[in-house]
């Protein structure tokens, strides 16, 4: 008793765990084909409608040899399992490589416009950075111009100053001098 309860949970487990892997699985008609989509799972019954090769089908049942599959334009029926396959035929996979490939060059076409663009505005933030540099060098020169001319001006004032004071000085000691000897010839030769 406890082995077939065992195997019955193990078959409903199986059951379910299929069953719900087939409600979410696609799968595509293969090759070149035109396929009877039927009403009922057989050969007896004529087809409702047709899928061709590439479409793309859900799968709702699996019964024996045959699938129920509904469509996008939402036909259901039956077709064999033998006409249908996980995989897109090569002319779909084809399709969808050359449209990726189109994605991607039209994107590649895009960044190098981008690329482009981007190297033309850094040559001329380089350009500007040049001239900045060589109007900073001009600048520098300037001012180291304009302050040993400053330096020298300074020192040239100082200078001056120096020789003013100089000569006040002696100038002074001449005049103190000339005027003693002027007061002593007064005095007749008394000293003061």
């Amino acid at each position: 008793m406890p082995g077939k309860t065992f195997i019955v949970i193990h078959v409903f487990i199986v059951a379910l765990f299929s069953a719900t892997q087939l409600h979410a699985q696609e799968v595509f008609v293969k090759d070149s084909l035109r396929v009877g989509v039927r009403p009922q799972p057989g050969n007896s019954v004529a087809p409702v409608s047709v899928v061709t090769t590439g479409m793309k089908l859900t799968v709702l049942e699996e019964s024996g040899n045959y699938l129920k599959i509904k469509t996008d334009t939402g036909i259901t029926g039956w077709i064999k399992k033998s006409y249908a396959s996980p995989e897109p035929p090569a002319r779909v996979y084809l399709q969808q490589l050359q449209e990726k490939y189109e994605k991607l060059d039209s994107s590649l076409v895009e960044q190098t416009k981008k690329a482009r663009v981007a190297e033309l505005n850094a040559h001329t933030l380089n350009e500007e950075i040049t001239e900045l540099k060589k109007h900073n060098a001009e600048l520098r020169v300037q001012l180291d111009d304009a302050q040993s001319e400053n330096l020298v001006s300074s020192f040239s004032y100082f200078w001056k100053l120096g020789l003013y004071l100089v000569i006040c000085v002696v100038g002074f000691i001449a005049g103190v001098f000339w005027h003693r000897g002027y007061a002593m010839k007064r005095l007749g030769g008394l000293r003061v």
